[in-house]
This record gives C-alpha cells, sequence and structure tokens, in this order.
C-alpha cells in the first residue's frame, strides 16, 4: 500500500511538470514523446528520491526560447547626487557724472549720481603737477566730497569708486576720473611805482599762472577788460591812457588754462589818481634832526610820512600824517643815515587812496651851517613857519610863527645868537609903531623874535602877502616861556 502510494504522487508531480512546460510553450511532437518517456520513467522508477526543482537560469534557455534583453529602464538605479555650487559675487556698478560743483583756490567740492546698492564710495586724488601716484583721501556715505586743502593754481586728478560688502568682503567697483585744477591764489602785493602822467604798477609772480588779466574802471564808470598778459614772468604794467585828475580802479588776476577751462584768480586791486604822486622836497639834517619840506600836490588831502634805516622798500614804517607841508623829525642818532618817502593821500568820506613817493635819505648832523649848535638853542624854519626851542637837550616850545614878508622883507637866514632881551617896548619903523611884552634880538637891532598882539593866526601861508617886517611874530602864551629860558648868546638858526 505504502509503494502505490509513492508511486500515485511521482505521478501526479510529473503531471504538473508537463502542464507547465506545455502552458509556457507550443510543445512539438518530439518533446511529447520525450515527456510521455518521462511519464513512463517517472512510473517505472521505485526509488524515493528528492523532485529536483528547474533551475530558473536554464529553464528558458532548456525551452529553445532566446531570453529578452533587460534594458537600463528596467533595472533599478540611484538617483546621482551633485555637489552644491557657490553663488557668484555680485558686481559694483561705476560711478557717473563725476563732477566738481565749486571753484576753489584750496578745495574741489566734487559730487557724482549715486550708483545702486553701493554701501559708500572711495575717493583718490593726484597732484598732476608734482606727482605720478593717486593716494586715498576718503571713504564717503554720500555722493559728495570736498577734497582740501589742496594747493592754489594746480591741477589736479580724481578717481571716485563705489564699493559694496559683501559677506565682510569689500568689493569695489570700477573707479571713474576727472581731471581739474584749482583756481590761482589771490594776485598779492600790488604796488604804485608811478602816478602822474603814467600810472605804474607791479605785483608778485604766481608760477603756476598761464597769465594775467587786468581789468580797468575809470572814474565809476563801466569795468572792462583792459589788458592780457601772456607768461607768468611779466609782473609789471604801465598805463599811459589816462587824464590828470582822474581816478583809475585797476583789478589784476591771474589765470590757468587747463583741460578747456580757463581757471581765474581772485582779483587783486588797486586805485590811483592820475597826477597824485609823490611831491618833491627839500631834506636836511640840522641840530641832530631831519628837516622835510614840500610843495602842496593839488589832489591831496594830506600826506603821510615814511622812514627806514635801511635802502630797502618793502622796510619802511609811517612815522607821521600831517596836512601841513613839512615834517621835522624828533632828535635822531648823529652820524646815522635815515631813508624817507612822502605820500600824497586823498580822502573823503570812506574814500582813500594813496598816491606815489620819492625816497630821499639824510646823514644826521648835530651842527647847523657847518658850526657846532649844542643843547640849547633856537630852531626857525622859513618853509615850515615853524619854531623849537630847546634848553639843555629837552624842548621847551614848539609854535607856529609869522616870518617876514616873503620876497619882499624876508627873515635872514643863517647862524644867528639871541645879542639883547628887552621888555614891554615899542618896534619903530618906516610908517609904523607896535607894542611887544617881549623883545629878544638876534641881528643888531632891526631883527629879533617877539609877540605880535596885532595877529589873530600864525603859520603858513600868512608870511606870503602878510608877513612881518622881517622878524619873528610869535604867540604871546609862547613867547614868554622862551623870554624866560632862552638866554642872550643862544644859537638861533634859521632855515
Amino acid at each position: 500500500m505504502k509503494q502505490e502510494t509513492k508511486k500515485l504522487l511521482a505521478l501526479l508531480m510529473a503531471l504538473v511538470i508537463a502542464v507547465s512546460v506545455f502552458t509556457a510553450v507550443s510543445v512539438s511532437a518530439a518533446e511529447t514523446e520525450i515527456a510521455d518517456d518521462i511519464e513512463e520513467t517517472v512510473a517505472a522508477e521505485d526509488v524515493e528520491e528528492p523532485i529536483e526543482q528547474p533551475a530558473l537560469d536554464g529553464a528558458i534557455a532548456d525551452t529553445g526560447v532566446e531570453p529578452e534583453p533587460v534594458t537600463e529602464a528596467e533595472v533599478p538605479t540611484e538617483p546621482a547626487t551633485e555637489p552644491p555650487t557657490e553663488a557668484p559675487e555680485p558686481t559694483v556698478g561705476k560711478v557717473k557724472n563725476l563732477d566738481r560743483d565749486s571753484f576753489e583756490s584750496d578745495s574741489c567740492y566734487l559730487s557724482w549720481d549715486p550708483v545702486e546698492g553701493a554701501d559708500g564710495y572711495y575717493v583718490y586724488y593726484l597732484n598732476a603737477d608734482d606727482h605720478k601716484n593717486f593716494s586715498k583721501f576718503a571713504t564717503v556715505k554720500t555722493t559728495s566730497c570736498n577734497v582740501k586743502p589742496l594747493r592754489q593754481g594746480t591741477q589736479y586728478h580724481f578717481m571716485v569708486s563705489a564699493y559694496i560688502n559683501y559677506n565682510g568682503k569689500i568689493i569695489e567697483g570700477e573707479k571713474t576720473l576727472k581731471k581739474t585744477a584749482t583756481q590761482p591764489g589771490k594776485v598779492t602785493g600790488l604796488t604804485k611805482w608811478r602816478s602822474s602822467n603814467v600810472l605804474e604798477m607791479e605785483w608778485d609772480r604766481n608760477t603756476r599762472a598761464t597769465g594775467y588779466r587786468i581789468y580797468r574802471t575809470e572814474s565809476g564808470g563801466k569795468e572792462v577788460l583792459y589788458k592780457t598778459i601772456k607768461g607768468n614772468s611779466n609782473t609789471s604794467f604801465s598805463d599811459t591812457s589816462v587824464r590828470q585828475g582822474r581816478t583809475y580802479k585797476y583789478r589784476v588776476k591771474s589765470y590757468r588754462d587747463l583741460y578747456n577751462t580757463s581757471y581765474s584768480s581772485e582779483a587783486g586791486s588797486i586805485t590811483f589818481i592820475a597826477g597824485l604822486c609823490g611831491p618833491d622836497y627839500s631834506i636836511t639834517s640840522r641840530c641832530s634832526r631831519v628837516n622835510l619840506t614840500w610843495r602842496a600836490n593839488p589832489y591831496a588831502t594830506h600826506y603821510e610820512i615814511y622812514y627806514s634805516t635801511s635802502s630797502n622798500n618793502s622796510s619802511f614804517t609811517k612815522l607821521y600824517t600831517t596836512p601841513r607841508l613839512y615834517f621835522n623829525t624828533t632828535k635822531l642818532t648823529v652820524g646815522k643815515t635815515y631813508y624817507f618817502r612822502i605820500k600824497p593821500i586823498y580822502k573823503s568820506g570812506s574814500t582813500y587812496i594813496e598816491g606815489t613817493s620819492n625816497k630821499k635819505s639824510a646823514k644826521v648832523t648835530d651842527r647847523a651851517y657847518g658850526d657846532y649848535v649844542g643843547s640849547t638853542y633856537v630852531e626857525i624854519s622859513i618853509d615850515q613857519q615853524h619854531m623849537w626851542v630847546y634848553k639843555n637837550g629837552k624842548q621847551i616850545a614848539s609854535t607856529d610863527v609869522v616870518t617876514g614878508n616873503e620876497g619882499s622883507m624876508d627873515t635872514p637866514k643863517g647862524y644867528h645868537r639871541i645879542n639883547n632881551k628887552s621888555r614891554n617896548i615899542y618896534l619903530s619903523g618906516d610908517g609904523y609903531s607896535s607894542f611887544v611884552n617881549y623883545w629878544m634880538a638876534f641881528i643888531g637891532s632891526s631883527y629879533g623874535i617877539h609877540d605880535a598882539s596885532w595877529r589873530s593866526s600864525y603859520g603858513n601861508p600868512i608870511f606870503k602877502g602878510n608877513g612881518s617886517h622881517g622878524c619873528v611874530n610869535t604867540p604871546y602864551g609862547a613867547m614868554s616861556t622862551i623870554y624866560d629860558n632862552i638866554p642872550t648868546g643862544t644859537p638861533v638858526i634859521i632855515y
């Protein structure tokens, strides 16, 4: 019974295999015969052996059917992993419309259009006259920068670039260049040298200038560009087209031509009156002083006296201002030479115009007319109509006087001495008799110093037409002091 069961199971297994093969492929007659043989073999074997499963790898090949190729799509694959890429650095725009907004001699004010996204701007500069390399001047957050201090009249190149701060890294954009120049400095040192029928001036040289422009205004008229001087070496100008007594104002500018632009300085100005020139004057030294006397200038309201101990024209100092036509110094160093200038001035309200002046010198001497004077003496200037009295080196009186009528009764000049003193006497002559309180004769009994109660004023120009008979008329107050302090024998110096 057991044996029969085994045979039945083997037969069923063989049948299952046969059905499977028949279902998968078309079975040929030969193959059927093989299957029958198998069937027979299985039925004939009376052994217990494990059933051999068809090998899957060889099953198809055993059936004679070509395997279908396996495509890549059918093979599962892992997706490829690419490394992450960094984002590119941002770019910075270029500065546009860089320009100079002001024209100064010591600075340049720059401005430009804003660059989108910029965190700030770098400003560079170069002195193109003296250097070759740019230097960074400033870092700014705005779209403008005032670059200073700079040298006057100098060509400068500027560059401006925008920058951003990207993750802690500064990225700078392309630089924009601007070429320009500072204005020349103001013209200085304007000096008058002639103010007669020719007006002559000069000024300090500007070594960076292309030239100079001179503008002229005549007596309140319209200003005109009067002269252009090319080159910077010629620093003087003479105007011969002038009329006496007319006022001429000049403005002088230096200029420099660069980059199709004329850069012009602030003007120096100077004003003349044609004919307001330094007077010719006499200069002498007596009694340790220097005496200056000159003729009136028709356009002057007064005069300024300048002096120096050096002949250098730049070393003069103003000593005195006077409406008179004379000046006498105080006592100076005997044996030393002093230099003087007399400058006529016109002043009316706020208008102040200087004239030109001539330089003269005198060596100080303590003598007069070749004779020693001493420390006590009387000094009288006919031109100045003035008297000074010294006692033991100290001045005790200084007063205007009236001397002899000019041209007919002139007071004698020279070195004299007091020879007689009297009080309360009458002075008589041809057609006159005058009472005086004080009389001090210095030439015989004909010429002397005395008070003159009949006069109400003294000084220039009374002696020209209304002078004395040759004596020195003196105010009563001054005369009393002189009479009480000056003894007989005292020198009287008249010039």
